[in-house]
């Protein structure tokens, strides 16, 4: 397991900027490549807003690396998926892989649906999408989103001039969702909801998703850590600021 803390920190900065988000290849990727190629997967990035340093992410295979390792060498067949958040596709196409079974999107911006959309269909991805907020607790509900010139820092908790209606769904509506043990949360700061929630979903047994130390203390990392403990979740496998936590037997 890597641990997110000052030595990762000051070994990954450099790496960061050299492979990750460099100006660059950004500039390389947006101009000649065009798309993201994943070993099978190719996804396109059409009208998507995306600075031009984090493209170089798309060369080096650093999108989504901290939810792909975890992903992938932890799913299996007996997984069945609900996903937070749809992005480009990259992580309900891991998923869909890996677990060879449907997967359950729900994708609050409205404005990348139709290029997430494509790019499942073009990969062959067992999908259903729901372009809402999945709400577990109605004094939670959120009424607007934020964004900005970086899709993939939409997020209903990092505040931005620019604001969106939220549509909100709840749990309760979705007639299939005690057949999915697995939530797999790929949102801005939407963790928290989810796993203070969690003892709604009675049928999740597997959890990953990702910290966002720029929305949380540390502080509320411990908080949430010990309710998945009070829940019977404990930890399996971490990669930098990703967690994977299953639901003890007993």
């Amino acid at each position: 397991m890597i641990s997110f803390n000052l030595i990762t920190k000051l070994f990954m900065f450099p790496l960061y900027y050299i492979f990750h988000y460099n100006i660059l290849f950004g500039w390389a990727h947006k101009n000649f490549i065009k798309v993201f190629r994943y070993k099978k997967f190719i996804f396109k990035l059409d009208n998507l807003k995306i600075p031009l340093p984090y493209y170089s992410s798309f060369i080096f295979n650093t999108y989504e690396l901290n939810d792909r390792v975890l992903l992938e060498r932890n799913l299996g067949k007996s997984h069945k998926c609900i996903i937070i958040g749809g992005g480009i596709g990259f992580v309900p196409a891991i998923v869909n892989k890996a677990t060879k079974n449907k997967v359950l999107i729900f994708e609050i911006n409205k404005s990348i649906l139709k290029n997430l959309k494509e790019n499942l269909l073009f990969n062959s991805i067992k999908f259903q999408i729901f372009n809402y907020n999945l709400l577990l607790n109605e004094k939670d509900k959120q009424n607007y989103y934020y964004s900005n010139q970086n899709f993939l820092a939409t997020s209903m908790y990092r505040k931005t001039n620019k604001k969106y209606k939220l549509k909100n769904l709840n749990y309760k509506k979705i007639k299939n969702l005690n057949f999915f043990n697995t939530l797999v949360i790929d949102g801005e700061g939407i963790e928290k909801h989810y796993i203070e929630n969690i003892d709604k979903l009675k049928k999740i047994k597997y959890i990953f998703f990702e910290f966002h130390n720029d929305i949380f203390s540390d502080k509320e990392k411990k908080k949430i850590f010990n309710k998945l403990n009070n829940q019977s979740f404990f930890l399996k496998d971490s990669f930098v600021n990703s967690y994977f936590f299953a639901k003890s037997k007993s």
